[in-house]
């Protein structure tokens, strides 16, 4: 039997062999067989786009499951259970008794309280419904993007952000949309557009005047405003509770995370890969959840601000309190609003794909 050594590690394989048998060197390499003297000008590489090594999934959602309406299904189905199951989590009212959501329509608006219940019908009608996948995308966007928006009508039941900041939340939502483009499609010049035009927006709604900006900030972090604003951009409002204490540090940076994490994506976004590997997309990924959560992170750093010490009373609404009742009715009220802050933070952005690869399949076959 004739043998051929590795020029790897030079151990003897036979000469049929395709592999070595002790480095796993591939002899079919063309770097491995020109370390063993073959002639290889005659081999020509396959062409690979640029960037599409970096190409996977995002959030546990690959590109070609939801262009395909698979997992825009799954998804449905899944945020649906969680919606029926956050909905029939009793709410707080004036942090003194809980009561079923369609028991509360005297402390917070009806559209708030009862519409994760309608979502989860739009959801089931998504995942059950014979649509197509940019119809069952359609249907989970506009339930996501309502639903965040009733998120802060609820924030009275839980001491979380009572205002509804559009600008900042539109913006990040944006970005979100424009950073998944971009790990999903590394030269896609839609993708470096919305995400910086998402930061404009973003941007924009930290600066511009909102009133009780007090309200757009925790029960806990309302303390440190030493006195009431009848207006006052959210920059301010954030500035002035920001690193007060080292209990609320992690919260405190959370408020101000779009006006850096947009600026950043864009930056890094913006360079497109001229080799195979996206070196930029590994750092893009983790900016693709942050601004995708955002909502719901939110709302978990705030639940975590509640354990701990929890002696002592508080005055909120001129009515004296156990600072341990406040914080166990916030804290159910905080899980709460993650269940249903993720879920619609999800439906509100990874379908855009969908809907994107549609259109633009759409628009091709038309001007063929």
């Amino acid at each position: 039997m004739s043998w051929k050594p590795c020029p790897v590690c030079s151990q003897n394989n036979p000469s049929n062999s395709m592999r070595c048998s002790s480095c796993g060197a591939d002899f079919s390499d063309p770097d491995v067989m020109a370390m063993m003297g073959e002639d290889v000008s005659n081999i020509v590489a396959p062409e690979v786009a640029a960037g599409s090594l970096a190409h996977g999934k995002v959030l546990g959602f690959s590109e070609q499951g939801l262009i395909s309406g698979s997992s825009v299904r799954r998804l449905a189905l899944v945020g649906a259970i969680f919606l029926v199951a956050a909905f029939l989590v009793p709410v707080s009212i004036d942090f003194e008794e809980r009561v079923l959501a369609w028991n509360a329509l005297d402390s917070a608006p009806a559209i708030a309280l009862l519409f994760p219940a309608l979502a989860a019908i739009m959801g089931l009608v998504a995942a059950i419904a014979p649509l197509q996948a940019w119809q069952r995308s359609a249907t989970l966007m506009a339930a996501g993007v309502i639903g965040i928006a009733t998120l802060p009508f609820l924030g009275g039941l839980s001491g979380s952000p009572e205002k509804l900041l559009p600008l900042i939340w539109l913006g990040t939502l944006i970005g979100g949309w424009g950073l998944l483009l971009r790990c999903y499609d590394a030269q896609s010049d839609l993708a470096r557009k919305v995400i910086i035009g998402g930061a404009v927006i973003a941007i924009a709604g930290f600066f511009l005047p909102i009133s009780d900006p007090q309200k757009a900030v925790p029960l806990e972090l309302r303390f440190y405003f030493r006195e009431s604003m009848d207006s006052a951009s959210a920059f301010t409002a954030y500035k002035t509770v920001f690193n007060r204490d080292p209990t609320v540090y992690f919260s405190t940076v959370y408020l101000f995370m779009p006006v850096v994490l947009l600026p950043l994506a864009a930056t890094l976004s913006w360079p497109k890969p001229t080799g195979a590997w996206d070196k930029s997309g590994m750092f893009l990924r983790p900016l693709a959840w942050l601004a995708v959560l955002y909502v719901p992170l939110g709302f978990a750093l705030f639940a975590f601000n509640l354990l701990g010490e929890n002696d002592g009373r508080v005055v909120i609404e001129r009515t004296v309190h156990s600072w341990n009742d406040v914080t166990s009715h916030a804290l159910l009220g905080r899980l709460r609003l993650i269940a249903l802050g993720a879920v619609f933070a999800l439906w509100a952005s990874m379908p855009v794909i969908t809907l994107l690869r549609h259109f633009a399949a759409k628009a091709d076959t038309s001007s063929d």
